[in-house]
């Protein structure tokens, strides 16, 4: 085990693509096992901010942009398989800030770091159990219902030319996102969790939970 893997023992890991609770079952884990619930996406405008184009190309790039011209311009001139690699690539190198940010918490209590940021290739050398870490992936359909209903989704949408069409190629790109990150958590031979409307979000929790051997 390596000494970074030691700092980190303390950690668990919840992983995937949005839309498939990911943020519903760690806060239900943080509420009843006192977690330090360290939610990934609250920390995306500092880490924009501290990216540097020398180190985070891929964030870096995104800082200069506004939502509107962000979804406008991709749907219309990169192709999905493009932006899927670019999304990687901000997660990965998002993924040292994370790393940084951890360091810098007392490793008294456990922790739990949740987000898309989660990506097999950076946890694995830092797992000292493969227990401690778990994916979720929500269904196509699944997804673009519950994205639908996000109203901070249609306030951004409003800001393109096409609302519809930077819909539709939102979700394709959670979706391509979805398929790659699935195959990566594969080939390392981790958990995941396909969310759809057949589990409650308790049974999904449960789940996630049993995984983590809390019981």
């Amino acid at each position: 085990m390596s000494d970074l893997a030691k700092k980190l023992s303390h950690v668990y890991w919840i992983g995937g693509s949005p839309c498939a609770g990911k943020t519903s079952v760690a806060r239900m884990l943080k509420e009843k096992y006192g977690f330090i619930y360290y939610k990934a996406d609250d920390e995306h405008p500092a880490h924009v901010e501290r990216s540097t184009e020398e180190q985070h190309p891929n964030m870096n790039r995104s800082r200069h942009l506004t939502w509107g011209e962000y979804w406008s311009a991709r749907f219309s001139t990169v192709p999905v398989p493009r932006q899927v690699e670019e999304s990687i690539g901000f997660y990965e190198e998002q993924f040292s800030m994370v790393v940084e940010d951890l360091l810098a918490l007392p490793d008294t209590s456990p922790v739990l770091v949740e987000g898309s940021v989660v990506l097999p290739k950076k946890v694995a050398p830092l797992l000292a159990d493969p227990n401690r870490a778990i994916w979720l992936f929500p269904t196509p359909d699944f997804q673009v219902k519950h994205y639908s209903q996000r109203e901070w989704i249609h306030h951004i949408l409003k800001l393109t030319e096409d609302p519809d069409l930077a819909f539709q190629g939102w979700m394709e790109k959670e979706m391509g996102f979805a398929r790659s990150v699935r195959e990566s958590v594969k080939k390392y031979g981790f958990e995941s969790i396909q969310v759809d409307d057949s589990k409650s979000l308790k049974e999904n929790f449960d789940a996630v939970r049993t995984h983590f051997d809390l019981h």
